[in-house]
């Protein structure tokens, strides 16, 4: 592939990486009401995520996601919706091949972790960025 194709392969993939996020955060926003204290702490999760994923690992990042999800709550959404991104066609080169985030990632190889890191990373990043323009905060 030559440089013009792989720059084309980029941009496509950040687009359908903000495209998801920007679906992920409407679909909040609809879910928990746009005046919800759920919805300013599904916000204050998303800014909160990449420092535990870079601090922590991705591992003990989705365990605590994991452990915090109750009924329907910020934390159950995101983790809901970080599956779905891993079994849709927006990744690169990764589908998550079972229903549970976490113990499908701690089965990856090195390779395809840090993969998963780092496109889990550029995912939430996008999220963040359209729950701070979308989600009024206090």
């Amino acid at each position: 592939m030559n440089i013009q194709g792989e720059i084309k392969l980029l941009e496509d993939l950040e687009r359908s990486r903000a495209n998801f996020a920007y679906k992920c955060v409407k679909e909040a926003i609809g879910k928990f009401g746009e005046k919800s204290e759920t919805l300013k702490e599904y916000r204050s999760y998303l800014r909160k995520i990449p420092s535990m994923v870079l601090n922590n690992g991705l591992g003990q990042t989705l365990a605590f996601i994991k452990s915090k999800s109750k009924g329907g709550n910020a934390y159950d959404t995101i983790q809901k919706q970080l599956t779905n991104y891993f079994k849709s066609h927006s990744p690169a080169r990764i589908r998550i091949t079972q229903d549970d985030i976490l113990l499908w990632a701690i089965s990856l190889s090195s390779e395809d972790y840090r993969f998963v890191t780092e496109e889990l990373l550029s995912l939430i990043n996008w999220m963040k960025r359209f729950a701070e323009g979308m989600i009024e905060s206090d």
